[in-house]
């Protein structure tokens, strides 16, 4: 007889705030502005197979991905629309996607190549964005300030200029002044496209910008904005958008410890006081990183609550004296919120040193998904 396990710590997923998110942002989209949903690492930890019905729903016709799984589960999810690869692919892997129907960047001259040699062989139309770098991330665009980027621009036309049908970059920062500058140095370097080839800018989807440039207020001038971040409430609360993702585990032991007992590896933690001390079933091979060992705090019965002590591969130790009623097999949440309290976006950024997308993203990989 199969037995389904129970799981120790794990995700739950809410498509109910999922949704919400999406409509805040199709609220905010500029007008006559596309939008792209970013579902980039698996729905930055949510499940593509959850997120894709929210988007059919709303008839999104633009998805992003990096992956050639990423792609397959889109597919197999039922979304039949636009998906774009939002990095350069390898040879093999562009071949690999074909079944899949992703549209590719293109920025170098051999990578031009390797597409126009295989659509004449395989007698098929790869539609490609030309990828530019426009001072900014420098890490997979044509960069036409220099000679040698334009005279790579000029030959990757002659190969594939027939099957550009889009434009795009990548914003390196959001922040006003810099967010400004690269909308301007991006539209500038567009233009020189248009004004040094046959590309006709209405046969053209010019892209850019991402979810922090869709809440920065600032006027982009693109067909088409990319973002994830938002769908996922990771970003900018204050405008409505809300975590989607909550991380729990369970107390799996409670004991009375006296004044003087140390706590986990390396005595890191030494009580002043007799305490009640609970044993939760989370650790970092969870995704709950060791940054948090004697600083962080988890919501037991709705009452935030110290974590005492090193965090271990499986385990942490939290002081559950302040609780009368706590008990084994309580939940508890290690993100997210129980009722009035919350263990926020902010406090695990705070803590972590990272961005609530890496933390997402490592939480969903890790641990058990629960759609509620």
């Amino acid at each position: 007889m199969k037995t389904t396990p129970l799981h120790s710590s794990w995700c739950e997923i809410s498509c109910a705030k999922i949704e919400q998110n999406l409509r805040i942002a199709l609220d905010i989209l500029p007008a006559g502005s596309r939008f792209c949903v970013v579902l980039k690492a698996d729905a930055y930890g949510h499940g593509i197979e959850n997120v894709v019905p929210i988007l059919l729903s709303h008839k999104i016709g633009y998805v992003g991905i990096t992956s050639n799984s990423e792609a397959m589960a889109v597919r197999e999810a039922g979304f039949g629309g636009t998906i774009m690869r939002l990095r350069t692919a390898t040879f093999d892997e562009a071949v690999n996607a074909l079944p899949f129907d992703v549209e590719e960047q293109v920025s170098t001259v051999e990578a031009a190549q390797a597409f126009a040699g295989l659509m004449k062989k395989r007698d098929l139309v790869i539609p490609l964005h030309l990828s530019l770098n426009a001072g900014g991330m420098s890490r997979d665009g044509l960069e036409l300030s220099i000679t040698s980027g334009r005279e790579s621009f000029a030959r990757i036309i002659s190969l594939v200029g027939d099957n550009i049908v889009g434009i795009c970059t990548h914003f390196p920062s959001n922040l006003t002044e810099e967010l400004q500058i690269s909308i301007t140095r991006f539209h500038h370097d567009v233009n020189w496209v248009f004004r040094n080839s046959s590309l006709r800018r209405e046969d053209i989807l010019v892209h850019g910008g991402s979810s922090l440039t869709l809440v920065s207020g600032q006027k982009v001038g693109t067909d088409m904005m990319r973002c994830g971040a938002v769908l996922y409430g990771l970003v900018r609360q204050d405008l409505g958008f809300q975590p989607t993702m909550t991380l729990k585990a369970r107390i799996t032991s409670i004991g009375r410890y006296p004044q003087g007992s140390t706590i986990g590896y390396d005595r890191s933690s030494l009580l002043s006081e007799d305490k009640m001390l609970a044993n939760i079933s989370i650790g970092y091979a969870n995704g709950y990183s060791r940054r948090f060992s004697d600083r962080s705090q988890v919501l037991v019965r709705g009452k935030q609550l110290p974590v005492l002590g090193k965090i271990s591969m499986n385990t942490i130790v939290v002081d559950v004296s302040a609780l009368t009623d706590a008990q084994v097999g309580d939940e508890v949440v290690v993100f997210g919120a129980y009722g009035e309290e919350a263990i926020n976006v902010r406090t695990m950024e705070d803590l972590s040193g990272t961005i609530m997308a890496d933390l997402c993203t490592d939480w969903g990989h890790r641990n058990p998904r629960i759609v509620t």
